[in-house]
Formats: C-alpha cells, structure tokens, sequence
C-alpha cells in the first residue's frame, strides 16, 4: 500500500538540533561530512527449552553493512550470556535502536525490551524480520516499536539512518511500516537485494561459540546461508513474499571465507545451510563443493532442497565436499493436493533421489504436511503410503498451521467468518509454539485427533527405530534428543528445569497418542 499522506518527518529526536550542528562544523570545513551514527542492535530472548540459540544471520548481515558504511554498531545477544540492557544502553548512547523479531516467541521478549528501553533513551526503535513483514500492524500496535522495516532489512536500515542522519522525512524510503495519527502506513516494497553486493560478514561482532548445536555427524554444528529465498510459489509458505519468490546466492568465495573462520577460527565441525532452497544454480553450487574439496576442512555439513533439482553426480559431488544429510521437501502424496498448493514438484521422482542419497552415504529426511484445507482422510492415506514406501532415514509429519503472510493464510481469513486474526503478540506466539505439533485450526476433513494420531506416530516412529547415521546404532531421533537436551542444560538451572519438563511432557504425548488408539493405526495402515 503506498501512503497517500503528506511526507513524514521522523520524530523522537532533535534531527534540527543535530543537522544545525553538523551544518556549523561543515561551515568551518567548506564541506559537508556525514555523521557516524550508533546503531544498538538486540537480539532478543527465546525460551531455550522451546529453541536453543541459533546464530542471529541477519542481524549479523545488517550490522556488517552497516559498519562497512562507516556507522558504529553495537551488538547486543540476549539469549546468549548475562547482558544488562540498561548498562550497556547507557554507555552506548545509540541514535537508533533496532530488535531482531523473526519469531512471534521472540518477538514476546522484544517487547518487553522496547519497553525498557523508552526508560532510558530517546532513540528511535525499529523491529525488523518474519513476524513484523507477516502482521505489521499487530506488532506495531502490541510491540510499541516506531518502526518496522519489512523484508530483508539492510539496503533499508542503511536508508533509515542515512535519512535520520540528513534529517529526512520517511515517505520515500521502501520497505517500511509505522503509525501515523493512528493509522498504519506502509511504504513501498524494496527489491530484494543482490547478496554479492554486501560485505563479509563480521564474525568479531558475535561469539559464533555460543551457538554451538548438536547435529547428526557433528557436535558443533551452525548455521549459515548461502543464498536466500526459494523460486516455489507453495501456498503454504510465507517466506516467499519475504523474499519475494526468487533464489539470490552470495559469492560462494565470501561463503568459503565465512566456512573458514568458522572452522579454523572458532572451531565449528558442521554447517547447516539455512537456505530455503540451497544453491539451485549448478554452476555456483559446483564452485563451492570444489573449494569444499580443495580446503578438506574438518567439517560436515546439509542443507535442505527441492525434487528435481539434484541429480546422482551432484549428490557424490556434494558428498565428496562433505554433505551427510539432506532434506526433501515433499509435502504431500497426492498429486492433486500438490498441484493445489502450487509445490510443482514430480513425486515420480521422490523415491529415486532418496535411495541415490542413501546409496551415496547421505542421511535423507522427508518433510511432509497433513491438514491441508479440504484434505481427505484418503488424501491423507496416499501422504502416509509414500512417506513409508520412500523409506528415509527419517520422517518428518507435520501438521499444518496457517501462518500470516501465506495464500493459505489470506483464504481461511476470507472464507472463515468466524475465524479471528489476532491481535496481540502473545496470540500468535501461543499458535507459533504448538506449531507442528497441535492443531489450532483444522481446515481440512480429517478428525483432529487422527492429525494428532499420524503426526506423532511418525515421531515415535523415528524415536524408536534403530536407522544409524553412519554404523551410530543408537537411533536418530534418541541421539538429537539427547543432543537437544545437553543444549538446554548448558543454559543454567532454568534451562534445566523447564526443559526438562517441556521434554518429559513432550515424551509423554508422542507416547500416548502413538500407543492409545490402535483402531486410527489400523484404519492408516500404521505399524
């Protein structure tokens, strides 16, 4: 929506005061030099016995744009470490304030922090990511942020503080949100942006040690990106208007940099490429796998991707770089419901890419949703048959949640009167943390509890086979949980006592509708 009212001059600050002093020196000088500014960016807490720290990747990239156009950054990780707010605002004195909201959970904490913060600064605060690009106007109303930047935020934060350094009005900055007069106002979209275009990233700004994970083949596994967005047009999915349906990759030499300082640097055994869709250009993928090969790092890694896209010579490609685990993405077994969620995928094609992976020495994971609107439990029979013919070393049975930002989203809202959006962080943040698991709203034709039933059959399924990870007899699923538990424990006596029992209550479900209604396994030809 562009914004039809007059131009916006930014608030909260003395932009006059500021440019008349700025325009003073520059008098003295016989030339305007621009201001460094001080930008505190937070990333705010989530509940570790939920989802354990993972490295803040886009935080991390705006901080890094920002510095290498000369602005001072402060970078504040609050779910790593013991961090005072109010300390370390104090000393700083930013001139901008921005949070890190990927996730409605997080975002719970974000507004906790903004309402610290309005105690002890007068400095603009601006909430960034998924959450605020999905529902802008719940987060700036609940959140009290003055700003949302929407999309990918670091061409944009760069206009932001380049145009409340000059004392520019806003109007004509793309990609933003806020309330004016108590309406919302949104900005034009920003293009995304051509990734070979920003800096390394500054790994000196964080501690990449802190978010040290468990996975598979490794036991210090990160996260990092080496492309964003996905050229699917899924109805399910909300990432593709964050990234506005296109696949962008870095320089795969700026990737290899980052790969090696987090290895010989900082010690990291494994990478997980957070990419939705990993490296679908061939040429670029094959550039990176071949300094993969030539460094012969101490490293594995596995990232995620679509049918069709890999063939066998890439997978032994890949393998040879070190790749050990991949997942599919399929989604459904029918081939009606993927032509009606827009997957175009060929399902033909799904059983012959997970035995190249396991021929070649590749864990596989599938990825499947049930619950889809209008879904039959005949539908829902044909997931369940392909999910066991393709036989991965594991399977993952989602239940559908229909998140803001999604085509499946815009239609339960339009052809659901009784549906409420919500209004409040909290809301959205109950529905995000069951996501998964529960269902919240049931679109489809299929009993709740047979969703439940087959969702968590497939998780005791996989906790209780034996499939290795290379001769690791112990099972899958048992070794991530255990991993998963040591990352909870390492993050003190609150760690230990709510994730203990947010894993014993987890148990206990899986536990009981996998075992309590033999008469759903058996309509599902579930054993």
């Amino acid at each position: 929506m562009i914004p039809t009212n007059p131009p916006f001059v930014l608030p909260h600050f003395s932009v006059k005061t500021r440019n008349t002093r700025k325009e003073t020196r520059a008098n003295r000088t016989g030339a305007r030099r621009p201001k460094t500014m001080k930008v505190l960016l937070i990333n705010p807490r989530m509940p570790v016995y939920l989802r354990t720290p993972s490295l803040p990747l886009g935080l991390l990239s705006i901080a890094s744009y920002l510095q290498a156009h000369g602005h001072s950054i402060r970078f504040l990780e609050m779910s790593a470490g013991n961090v005072s707010l109010k300390k370390e605002t104090l000393a700083f004195q930013p001139d901008v304030i921005g949070i890190s909201t990927l996730s409605y959970l997080s975002s719970i904490d974000a507004k906790e922090i903004t309402a610290k913060l309005r105690r002890w600064t007068a400095a603009p605060v601006i909430w960034g990511g998924q959450a605020p690009s999905a529902l802008p106007e719940v987060l700036l109303r609940d959140g009290k942020a003055d700003y949302l930047i929407l999309g990918e935020g670091e061409v944009t934060w760069l206009a932001f503080v380049e145009a409340m350094e000059a004392g520019e009005d806003l109007s004509d900055i793309p990609g933003m949100a806020y309330l004016k007069e108590g309406r919302l106002v949104v900005t034009p979209q920003r293009p995304v942006a051509d990734l070979t275009a920003f800096p390394d990233l500054d790994w000196s700004l964080v501690q990449p040690e802190r978010y040290f994970s468990s996975f598979f083949n490794c036991t210090k596994m990160l996260y990092l990106h080496a492309s964003k967005g996905c050229v699917a047009d899924c109805s399910f999915c909300a990432n593709k208007r964050y990234h506005q349906g296109c696949n962008r990759s870095r320089d795969p030499k700026q990737v290899m940099r980052d790969i090696e300082c987090l290895v010989n640097g900082h010690g990291a055994n494994g990478i997980y490429f957070s990419d939705e869709l990993f490296l679908p250009k061939r040429s670029v993928r094959n550039e990176l796998m071949e300094m993969l090969i030539e460094k012969d790092l101490d490293l594995v890694w596995g990232c995620q991707t679509r049918l069709g896209v890999l063939t066998k010579e890439d997978l032994r490609l890949m393998h040879r770089a070190g790749c050990r685990w991949i997942l599919f993405g399929i989604e459904s077994g029918c081939e009606e419901r993927i032509r009606e969620i827009r997957k175009q995928i060929d399902l033909s094609k799904a059983k012959q890419a997970v035995d190249w992976c396991k021929e070649i020495g590749i864990t596989v994971q599938t990825s499947f949703i049930i619950g889809f609107p209008g879904e039959t439990p005949q539908e829902m029979q044909q997931t369940i048959d392909l999910a066991e013919a393709l036989d991965p070393n594991l399977v993952v049975m989602n239940i559908l949640i229909a998140f803001p930002n999604s085509d499946i989203y815009d239609r339960m809202v339009a052809e659901n009167p009784d549906f409420h959006p919500p209004q409040t962080i909290r809301q959205m943040a109950k529905k995000e943390q069951v996501a998964s698991d529960q269902v919240t709203d049931n679109l489809s034709r299929v009993p709740t509890r047979e969703l439940h039933v087959v969702h968590y059959f497939f998780q005791w399924k996989a906790f209780a086979g034996k499939d290795s990870v290379e001769d690791e007899s112990f099972g899958i699923v048992k070794k991530m949980a255990g991993d998963a538990l040591n990352r909870i424990f390492r993050h003190g006596l609150k760690g230990f006592v709510f994730g203990t029992y947010h894993s014993v209550r987890q148990f206990c479900t899986v536990f009981f509708y996998s075992h309590s209604f033999p008469g759903i396994l058996k309509k599902y030809r579930l054993k």
